[in-house]
């Protein structure tokens, strides 16, 4: 039986609670995860492992090119092809073409134009795998090819091809706090910087996949490796133009997500094809598949600059923040308006100023991942505190513990927090590791 720990603990607290309360069977214990031995045995039931009688397999027709008008898409091979069960395209939704978590600015089947690589643009469905795919390879498609951007800033100039008709700004954030200007004339060192990071991928073991089928009520179930099943049915249920309690989109064990399965992935596209058919259908994207067509972390630009005086006291910071979100936001302008937020850290700085672009390019979709911006943003304000304590001559851990943010100072956005700031702690313990480990003291000397 797993005791619980009740009430507001900070995490020093907890630190002491961890090595002191061996009564508590959880808190400081390694506890075994409840699906560790199926997973480990094999036992565990992927959304792969599911099938059903008369099944069929689904593949995609991807775009293969950034930004074009589609003008003609021919099918007629495909579907004459023996043991194609149907091939559809934008023109066989029902529904409402258009989905997406925040801002419906997707296409479950790309109609007018196609506006990054891994864009769907038909959808087959198979007796078996390899006449899906071969069915994919005989659907043609005349493109008429446009200008690409390739960055924000492309994104955001006057100029710039626009992607979505309302322009290529989704979403304009911003951090006031204090008076910056003021902050910097208090200032006796200045550190200014521009930081870039990259585009990641999820590499979750099992790639996206799912299975559907039709109940004996006439639902339509999914079983799918996704993230929020109740969101992907709200969407599913837009696309195919039914009540969303006619569809159930459930979980099945998923193999790593880490917010890569956070956006709908293939739940779309099987229910469109369960409907099409009125048979079980199967989609299983390939490891290539998944890498250019599944949304990513963002690669975001931040330049930022940081004021402190001769005592170490942190005075001001202000930033930009331009990220990549791709062809489609997805949670991408939640992602940078949160990198924008904590641009400055788990420190207490009096005097902030930040403005976040989250901007529409021709790339591969950027939404959530683990870290959700912050990530990004801790290689800007960690970067910046090292060049400051260089300068000021402090090592980076005092200079960190001389700044963190603790119990009622407030944070970029104003927040007071009353309890339960563990940044000073976690320090700390740091320091206390590396003094009485002496085969990390020498390596660490200079940075306690």
């Amino acid at each position: 039986m797993c005791k619980l720990i009740h009430g507001g603990f900070s995490f020093a607290q907890l630190l002491v609670l961890s090595d002191t309360m061996e009564e508590y069977t959880c808190v400081g214990h390694s506890v075994p995860r409840v699906d560790a031995f199926d997973k480990v045995l094999g036992r565990a039931v992927y959304s792969e492992d599911i099938s059903f009688p008369h099944m069929l397999y689904g593949r995609v027709l991807r775009a293969g090119i950034p930004h074009a008008i589609i003008e003609d898409i021919d099918v007629s091979k495909a579907k004459a092809m023996e043991g194609v069960a149907c091939v559809l395209t934008a023109r066989d939704i029902q529904g409402r073409n258009q989905y997406g978590i925040a801002f419906q600015d997707q296409k479950a089947l790309a109609d007018d134009k196609v506006r990054y690589a891994g864009d769907p643009v038909a959808l087959v469905a198979a007796e078996s795998v390899e006449i899906a795919k071969d069915a994919v390879k005989a659907i043609s498609v005349k493109y008429k090819e446009l200008p690409v951007v390739t960055n924000p800033h492309e994104g955001l100039a006057g100029d710039a091809p626009k992607i979505h008709e309302k322009g290529n700004l989704v979403l304009h954030s911003k951090v006031r706090k204090g008076d910056v200007e003021e902050g910097f004339r208090d200032s006796d060192v200045i550190v200014e910087n521009t930081y870039r990071t990259h585009v990641v991928d999820h590499a979750y073991m099992e790639t996206e996949s799912g299975v559907g089928m039709i109940d004996p009520q006439g639902n339509i179930v999914i079983y799918s490796a996704n993230q929020c099943p109740f969101r992907d049915r709200r969407q599913v249920a837009t696309v195919l133009g039914i009540r969303e309690n006619k569809i159930r989109v459930i979980r099945a064990t998923t193999g790593g997500a880490f917010g890569g399965k956070d956006d709908v992935t293939v739940e779309i596209h099987i229910a469109l094809m369960v409907q099409a058919t009125r048979r079980p259908v199967r989609l299983v994207l390939d490891r290539e598949e998944s890498f250019s067509s599944q949304t990513k972390r963002h690669a975001i630009e931040m330049w930022t600059r940081w004021g402190a005086r001769r005592d170490g006291k942190l005075c001001a910071m202000e930033g930009r923040v331009f990220g990549d979100t791709g062809a489609y936001a997805g949670l991408g302008p939640f992602v940078v308006k949160k990198c924008g937020i904590h641009l400055s850290g788990p420190y207490y700085i009096p005097n902030i100023r930040v403005d976040s672009y989250s901007v529409y390019t021709n790339n591969i979709i950027a939404s959530a991942m683990r870290g959700f911006g912050v990530t990004q943003a801790a290689v800007a304000h960690e970067s910046q505190m090292d060049e400051l304590a260089r300068k000021l001559g402090i090592s980076p851990l005092r200079f960190r513990l001389m700044n963190a943010l603790d119990n009622g100072l407030s944070t970029a956005t104003g927040q007071v927090f009353e309890e339960g700031v563990g940044i000073k702690a976690t320090l700390e313990k740091l320091r206390e590791i590396v003094l009485n480990d002496p085969s990390l003291r020498g390596h660490w000397k200079d940075l306690i």
